[in-house]
C-alpha cells in the first residue's frame, strides 16, 4: 500500500506532544497531538518536521524518530515531496503558511489547527488559495471525527430522537464547539446574538442556522453537549467522556435511557481525522471539517463578540467587514 508522506509545521504541544502534566488525563489517553496521530494512522507516514526552535526539533526527533528536520518550512516543502502537511503554529502565522503550502505544488491536503487564522480576510484568502490549487483544507477540530460524536450523528439521522431542533453547549471550547454545531446543523448560520460571561472571557449566545435549527451556548459549566430532538435527546457529559441517549420505548412509548453508543469503542478522534483525510485524498471528497467550517467558526465567534458590544444586537451572517479579527 502506498503511504502518503506527512509533515508537521510547528513541533510544540499541539504538533508533537501533550504537556507532561496532562498525560494522565482521560481525554489524552489516545493519540491527541498531530505527530503521534500520524504515527498511529493507517495510510500515512510521518517523514518531516519544521519549527523555528532547534530544541523543539530535537525533541520531535527523539520522540518520533523523524530525521528530516527544518527551521525553514519552505525548504522542507521544496525537498520532501509531501502529500499532507499539518500546520500547528500560532494563529497569527497560519494564513501565510497555509497559502504558501497551497501555492508550493504537490501537497494534496493541509490539516491546520484551530482557529483557522486571525481575521476573516485571511480565512477567505486561505480557502481561495486552496481552491485554486486543488488542495484539501481541513481544520483540526478533530471532535467532528470522534467515533462517539459520529454515533450521535448517525442516531439523529436514523430518527432515534425525532427531528433535531436544538444544539446546546455549556462552554465555548473554541472552534470545537462551533464546528460540531455546524456539522450537526447541516446548514450555514444565518445570524447570532451574543453575550459575554464574567470578565468577557466566556462567550455565549444563540445561533440560528438556515434550516431553522438553533444553537445555544451558555457561559458556565464544563464542555457538555445536548442534541435535542422533537422526541428525545442525546447528552455528552464530563468533557465528552460520558454519553447517554433518551428516546421512547418502541412499544410502550415511555421515555427510556439507553447506554450510548453501544458498543463503546474508544478511539483517538485525531487519528480518525487523519485516516479520513487519507480517504478524502483517494476519493476526492471533502473532510468533515473543511476550511469553510473553520471560517464560519471564526466568523460566529467574532459576531458573538460584536453583538455583545452592541447590546446583544442581532448580527446577520456573513459579516460584511472582512477586516474583523478574533482576540
Amino acid at each position: 500500500m502506498t503511504l502518503y508522506r506527512a509533515a508537521v509545521i510547528g513541533c510544540g504541544r499541539i504538533g508533537s506532544t501533550i504537556d507532561d502534566e496532562q498525560v494522565n488525563k482521560p481525554q489524552f489517553r489516545y493519540p491527541w497531538a498531530h505527530a503521534p496521530a500520524y504515527i498511529e494512522a493507517k495510510g500515512v507516514e510521518l517523514v518531516a518536521g519544521a519549527d523555528l526552535s532547534t530544541d523543539r526539533l530535537q525533541d520531535f526527533k527523539q520522540r518520533w524518530s523523524v530525521n528530516a528536520l527544518y527551521t525553514d518550512y519552505r525548504q522542507m516543502l521544496a525537498q520532501e515531496q509531501l502529500d499532507i502537511v499539518s500546520v500547528t503554529t500560532r494563529p497569527e502565522e497560519r494564513a501565510e503558511i497555509v497559502i504558501a503550502i497551497a501555492e508550493s505544488g504537490g501537497v494534496k491536503a493541509i490539516y491546520a489547527t484551530k482557529p483557522i487564522c486571525v481575521s476573516l480576510a485571511e480565512a477567505d484568502a486561505m480557502i481561495e488559495a486552496c481552491r485554486q490549487h486543488g488542495v484539501i483544507l481541513a481544520i483540526a477540530c478533530h471532535k467532528n471525527w470522534s467515533p462517539w460524536f459520529q454515533a450521535c450523528l448517525q442516531a439523529i439521522a436514523e430518527g432515534q430522537i425525532g427531528s433535531l431542533t436544538s444544539l446546546l453547549c455549556s462552554f465555548t471550547h473554541g472552534g470545537h464547539t462551533l464546528s460540531l454545531f455546524r456539522l450537526f446543523a447541516g446548514a450555514p448560520a444565518s445570524w447570532v446574538i451574543g453575550h459575554q460571561g464574567s470578565g468577557g472571557r466566556r462567550q455565549g449566545g444563540m445561533i440560528l442556522y438556515q434550516n431553522g435549527i438553533r444553537g445555544f451556548i451558555t457561559t458556565g459549566g464544563w464542555f457538555n453537549f445536548d442534541f435535542v430532538g422533537s422526541d428525545g435527546w442525546i447528552s455528552a457529559r464530563n468533557e465528552h467522556a460520558d454519553f447517554e441517549m433518551w428516546s421512547r420505548h418502541p412499544e410502550t412509548r415511555e421515555p427510556i435511557r439507553r447506554q450510548f453508543p453501544n458498543p463503546k469503542r474508544p478511539r483517538s478522534s485525531q487519528q480518525a481525522a487523519i485516516e479520513a483525510l487519507v480517504k478524502n485524498i483517494d476519493q476526492e471528497t471533502q473532510p468533515l471539517c473543511p476550511g469553510e467550517y473553520g471560517r464560519e467558526a471564526l466568523e460566529i465567534a467574532i459576531a458573538l463578540r460584536e453583538s455583545d458590544l452592541r447590546g446583544s444586537e442581532k448580527m446577520e451572517l456573513p459579516l460584511a467587514d472582512r477586516s474583523l479579527k478574533i482576540g
